[in-house]
């Protein structure tokens, strides 16, 4: 028997993912697929396989499962992709294999994964549900594998590749064995039945613990996601927004903070503990109580008795008198390699591939140091040229700016042999969106705006959606330092520019022809951003003094691109400066005690 190359893809991916209300629901959601996917990996090599892409060796520790966000030694495991390439050595029969492979990913997922949550969570359980458990669980992992003789690698490799491009097209459509009838769909997933008791008889405790509101119906493996991990390890989207905040406030106001940790230690707000995020360690509970119109919510799905307008404006206020307002806006950062088949195609043989997959674990394995110790972010996935991360506003540009750094690093010295213009480039979205809204909201703009940094590759792209219902979007290559700009427009709106004058001629916009070739339309442009611009307070600008360049002469359609982009990178600057923190002015402290 020959050797061959065999492909194992798991999924799905993408709408199991997005199916999130909660921070936990979105994380553990992420981290269970990395798990089967680990354990498609082990099985791999158990059964004598050699693994390219992740290029894991037998007594790796990469391999051994990991339930928690970190390892007993506080490591965080490595995100293994849903897409696993391994050789198979002459003698051993891949069919065979496949279906080891296959059957320990099910057991792993049964018994290692959806079992214990099954266990703990009994008094939350309809009763007589065990057959519709079970068929919930036992659809959802989708296995593919295809193999090739492996004669020629990269022949063998693009074989395996278009078997299972073709297969996804194919779709399964089974009906449901086991249903109950006459009760509610799941809130995540509307195609699965609830396994839920009635609110009134679920156990109060299980609620709390895992946040299931009254009118929240979940199905088997939306529990398991919610339920899969420790409350305590996860942390909330709004401790993220407000990362930045709460180091400010630590640096100017420790004393007030350090009364409102003792006021929640004693309440007992959730705690949030994760020894190997350092900055969670300034404010270990739920940040919603930071803001006041949440106190009434935070006290009511915890269980804490007591006034919670009273308590807030006992212990939070004196906070906040000190500190300007928490902006309560939250970054989803999500980044992906371009052009990475072209260059995977220039590689010839089997190690060329495994030295590419060591250099893409390097990039992941750093990703999350730069997200979760230098820039107080929450790391979601990192694997391969994949980052889904979410970061305080204040942080959100430089982060970008070091991951697109780093891998260009890594893809310089793991393609070296190849030319420049061959090589992987990466690019970045950043969605930005109320920390209010849903995990699968927040997730779907930092989609946007990944696919509005592809059209250009090797881009940055920033999606803002603000909640009173406006939406700006603006991108640049990496060539032309985007951040660098949004950077100057947050300087320009601070020293030189009133915002008033940037909607101004953004009114401007909207008045004129959206598209047309009378030029003259250009030059009615150019003069009213000159005039707009010309009558700055006591002084007046040009446009080259603002970073917007104009000229006579050129395409109307041109100039209107160059303004459009202009005043979207300014809107966006100012949400950007409205995010940082400060410590109030005496004045403003005596506003806010009013």
């Amino acid at each position: 028997m020959s050797e061959h190359l065999l492909l194992v893809t798991l999924g799905p991916v993408q709408d199991f993912i997005v199916q999130a209300r909660r921070t936990r629901d979105l994380w553990y959601g992420s981290h269970l697929l990395s798990e089967l996917c680990r354990a498609a990996a082990r099985a791999l090599v158990d059964g004598g396989a050699q693994l390219i892409f992740p290029a894991l060796d037998r007594g790796d520790r990469e391999l051994t499962a990991c339930s928690a966000p970190v390892r007993q030694d506080g490591q965080p495991p490595l995100s293994i992709a849903n897409k696993l390439l391994a050789a198979v050595p002459p003698g051993v029969d891949p069919a065979q294999l496949v279906r080891a492979v296959r059957d320990q990913v099910l057991t792993h997922w049964r018994d290692g994964i959806t079992a214990p949550v099954k266990e703990k969570c009994q008094r939350l359980l309809a009763p007589r549900i065990d057959d519709v458990w079970a068929e919930q669980i036992d659809t959802l992992v989708e296995f593919l594998a295809t193999w090739a003789p492996l004669n020629n690698y990269s022949e063998a490799r693009r074989s395996v590749d278009r078997a299972i491009a073709g297969r996804k097209h194919l779709r399964d459509f089974g009906l449901w064995q086991h249903v109950r009838g006459a009760v509610p769909k799941s809130s995540l997933d509307g195609g699965r039945e609830t396994v839920l008791r009635a609110p009134k008889e679920r156990d109060p405790q299980l609620v709390r613990k895992y946040r299931i509101a009254d009118g929240e119906q979940l199905d088997a493996v939306a529990l398991v996601k919610r339920a899969g991990g420790e409350p305590e390890q996860f942390v909330p989207v709004i401790n993220i927004a407000q990362a930045c905040w709460l180091g400010r406030a630590d640096s100017t106001v420790a004393q007030e903070l350090a009364d409102l940790r003792n006021a929640c230690r004693k309440a007992g707000i959730s705690r949030v503990t994760r020894d190997d995020l350092p900055w969670t360690a300034l404010f270990p509970f739920d940040a919603s109580i930071l803001l006041p119109n949440r106190w009434e919510t935070v006290f009511e799905e915890q269980g804490i008795k007591g006034d919670p307008h009273s308590w807030g404006r006992v212990h939070v206020r004196p906070l906040l008198r000190q500190m300007s307002d928490p902006y309560p806006y939250v970054a989803c950062l999500v980044a992906d390699g371009d052009h990475m088949g072209r260059a995977l195609n220039r590689l010839s043989a089997v190690e060329d591939h495994r030295a590419f997959s060591r250099a893409l674990s390097k990039f992941a394995a750093t990703a999350r140091e730069t997200v979760e110790q230098e820039h107080h972010g929450a790391l979601v996935y990192s694997g391969g040229d994949d980052v889904l991360a979410f970061l305080p506003l204040p942080e959100a540009l430089a982060c970008a700016k070091a991951l697109n750094q780093m891998f260009e690093r890594v893809m310089t010295s793991a393609c070296g042999p190849l030319p420049a213009d061959v090589r992987p480039t990466l690019s970045v979205g950043i969605g930005i969106g109320h920390v209010m809204e849903g995990m699968g909201d927040l997730l779907a703009l930092g989609r946007e705006a990944e696919r509005e940094a592809k059209r250009d590759r090797n881009s940055l792209a920033v999606l803002v959606a603000m909640r009173s219902g406006g939406r700006r979007a603006w991108r640049a290559t990496w060539d032309n330092d985007p951040v660098d700009a949004l950077r100057r427009s947050m300087s320009h709106l601070d020293e030189l520019l009133p915002t008033r004058k940037v909607y101004e001629i953004a009114s401007a916009l909207r008045r004129l022809p959206t598209d047309s070739l009378d030029q003259q339309w250009a030059q009615i442009l150019v003069r009213e951003v000159e005039r707009a611009l010309s009558r700055v307070g006591e002084g007046s600008l040009i446009p080259s003094q603002v970073d917007l360049d104009l000229e006579y002469g050129i395409e109307y359609e041109k100039v209107r691109m160059r303004v459009a982009g202009w005043v979207n990178r300014l809107l966006i600057a100012r949400v950007l400066a409205r995010s940082v923190p400060r410590q109030r002015n005496r004045s403003e402290q005596e506003v806010a005690a009013i």
